[in-house]
């Protein structure tokens, strides 16, 4: 009965949240103004991400359950990437080094308390604790960079928290569960601001909140022996999205760290698919490798391998899509062809 009292709590108070911050932000004109990685036409309000925030806050503190455990190490994730990310928003200047140094503050912070009541001797614990806190920084950025067109990291988070969820309560990991949840109530909050028409963006506030959250979620379930599977199947489509495109920036001798409309989400836009279409195929990806990574969970060697196969699969056609997409164009006769505008 918490959790589901929880759950309605953060969803209407992600909405109540949203709506009142757009009106601040818009009052102090903290806007995102249009540039080369943009997706968008016009200046638009940045910033609402601290409705997700503040929904996702007050569905954890309803229905967790234990106020010592690994759900502190979610909300102090959240809310020390989310203040760094608001004043990013604010102030629209924070040189790269400074976030950095900031995330790897925050994530060593957060890996400390996960593991603060683990023994381990000091090498092995440097080592787990030196793995984790480049993850929990690595896929906070990752989620920013996917960050990009309406609706798509609401997608990434509402399926990613209903598998995790569900992955915890058959493991019976009620505050894993319970976290996840949370974040799918603040996100299911924030949505209809968002998409399928963006009348407030997430921000570097709701980007890093969302993906430390998740990010941290992670750590807990393979902290807890859930197959590495059923964890990372839910964030494989953005970790191979971020990382194909940078790997494939650095080859190029490209100045990787500036923006750029590289994404494979990106591309597919440029190629003339509405942002409704991306996302929705983002959602559907996403939720096929969610099943599949929950394969792992039934223990049959045979039907891991095959599932790990088909989630390998997903992944690549949608890294192939836009050159698929592209090359079918140019085989069409020149009259069959049509520019982005007419679709």
């Amino acid at each position: 009965m918490h959790l589901l009292i929880g759950i309605v709590a953060g969803v209407v108070s992600a909405m109540a949240a949203t709506a009142l911050a757009i009106r601040v932000l818009r009052r102090r004109a903290v806007l995102d103004v249009p540039n080369q990685r943009s997706s968008h036409a016009g200046p638009t309000v940045r910033g609402g991400g601290i409705g997700l925030a503040a929904g996702t806050l007050v569905a954890m503190a309803i229905a967790h359950t234990d106020p010592v455990g690994s759900g502190i190490a979610v909300v102090v994730a959240g809310l020390g990437f989310g203040a760094i990310g608001f004043a990013d928003d604010l102030s629209g200047a924070l040189a790269i080094s400074v976030r950095l140094a900031l995330q790897l503050f925050a994530a060593v912070v957060v890996v400390a308390v996960l593991w603060q009541h683990t023994s381990h001797s000091v090498l092995p614990a440097v080592l787990v604790g030196a793995a984790a806190t480049l993850w929990v920084v690595s896929f906070v950025n990752a989620f920013n960079f996917m960050d990009g067109i309406n609706g798509i990291s609401c997608a990434e988070t509402i399926v990613a928290g209903v598998a995790f969820g569900l992955i915890a309560r058959h493991e019976h990991q009620l505050e894993l569960q319970a976290a996840a949840l949370a974040l799918v109530a603040g996100s299911i909050g924030f949505a209809p601001f968002n998409f399928p028409k963006a009348r407030v963006f997430l921000g570097d506030v709701g980007s890093y909140f969302a993906g430390a959250w998740l990010a941290v979620l992670v750590l807990i379930g393979l902290r807890g022996s859930i197959p590495p599977e059923a964890m990372m199947a839910p964030v494989a489509l953005y970790l191979a999205d971020t990382g194909v495109t940078l790997a494939r920036r650095v080859y190029r001798h490209e100045r990787w760290l500036h923006s750029h409309r590289q994404h494979t989400y990106q591309r597919l836009v440029d190629l003339g698919w509405s942002h409704t279409k991306t996302t929705v195929l983002v959602f559907t990806l996403v939720t096929l490798c969610s099943v599949l990574g929950s394969v792992s969970l039934l223990g049959s060697i045979a039907g891991r391998v095959a599932a790990d196969c088909g989630i390998g699969a997903l992944i690549a056609g949608y890294l192939m899509l836009p050159r698929l997409i592209k090359h079918r164009r140019e085989m069409l006769p020149l009259g069959r062809r049509a520019s982005p505008a007419d679709r």
